[in-house]
């Protein structure tokens, strides 16, 4: 059984859950989760966790990511995207000058409202098939870091401009297109949004879908994979030996003095022949495990 990574750019006009279920059903996979949810009209880098990497989807790097997005001057949709329906209209279109001005405003913390035609979920229930029902709720506001920002292009004659993005993760790039609109005193929608980056996941590593699904069986599937370590690259790790791999394995914690010390780590690797076996906490020189991979199964 395959266990790992796949860097997918995700294309436009398909959820991140579609592709999922299609690479999935394709490859008969028992287990297949991803980070960072895409929007259908998205597009961009999608990580994607196979079978037993599943598992380590909550201990992945929480870092930066890059978006490069568009924006359609004096017009709001519901979706706050190019699907959504026209609820607000201004005839106030920004120069290049004013825009430029304002994105120095946006760089640091950042209050957002998270769009109601969102991934995120109120009482079980996503909060997009909430807002398709027309149940009226609220989302409370987050704080997200903005570490750069800046605009790429400006068209007046075509009121749109490109902006780049470096943010935090779970940061809204269609709140964030919304609150640049608000501070202009107009209204805009994002008309394309890329993700460049996520992490140590980037489109110039990443694999399109069409090349996944045309490959004939799992096996093909290998030569996309990168390893779970790789991934977890930034969790420190302890070599175990076979009498420890057993007591792990039914969940016992281990004492790793003799190799390691009184050492403490919230997060740590137990790596067994350079394979990821399980995934745990280091107090007073004892190895806690609170994921364990079956890697072998």
């Amino acid at each position: 059984m395959v266990h790992g990574w796949i860097n997918l750019y995700k294309p436009t006009g398909f959820s991140s859950s579609y592709c999922l279920n299609l690479l999935k059903k394709k490859y008969k996979l028992k287990k297949i989760g991803h980070i960072g949810t895409l929007d259908p009209m998205a597009e961009g880098v999608l990580p994607i966790a196979i079978n037993e990497a599943t598992k380590t989807i909550p201990f992945t790097n929480k870092s930066k990511k890059t978006y490069l997005f568009e924006v359609k001057w004096g017009e709001q949709t519901d979706t706050l995207d190019s699907e959504g329906e026209i609820i607000n209209v201004s005839e106030i279109i920004p120069t290049y000058e004013d825009v430029k001005k304002i994105t120095k405003k946006f760089i640091g913390t950042i209050s957002q409202n998270p769009p109601i035609f969102s991934a995120k979920k109120i009482d079980g229930k996503r909060a997009y098939e909430l807002a398709r029902a027309g149940i009226k709720f609220r989302l409370k506001k987050i704080k997200k870091e903005i570490y750069g920002l800046k605009i790429l292009n400006h068209d007046s004659k075509n009121k749109k401009s490109s902006f780049m993005v470096s943010c935090e993760s779970g940061t809204y790039v269609r709140s964030l297109a919304k609150d640049l609109a608000l501070e202009l005193r107009t209204f805009c929608f994002c008309s394309k949004i890329v993700r460049l980056k996520d992490g140590i996941f980037r489109k110039r590593n990443s694999y399109a879908l069409k090349t996944l699904i045309n490959n004939e069986n799992i096996n093909d599937l290998y030569k996309y994979m990168l390893d779970i370590k790789s991934v977890l690259y930034h969790i420190p790790t302890i070599e175990i030996n076979d009498k420890k791999l057993k007591l792990i394995k039914n969940g016992m914690k281990v004492s790793m003095l003799e190799e390691v010390g009184s050492k403490e780590h919230k997060e740590i690797l137990a790596d067994y022949h350079q394979n990821v076996v399980a995934l745990g906490s280091m107090k007073d020189g004892v190895f806690y495990p609170k994921r364990i991979l079956n890697i072998n199964e």
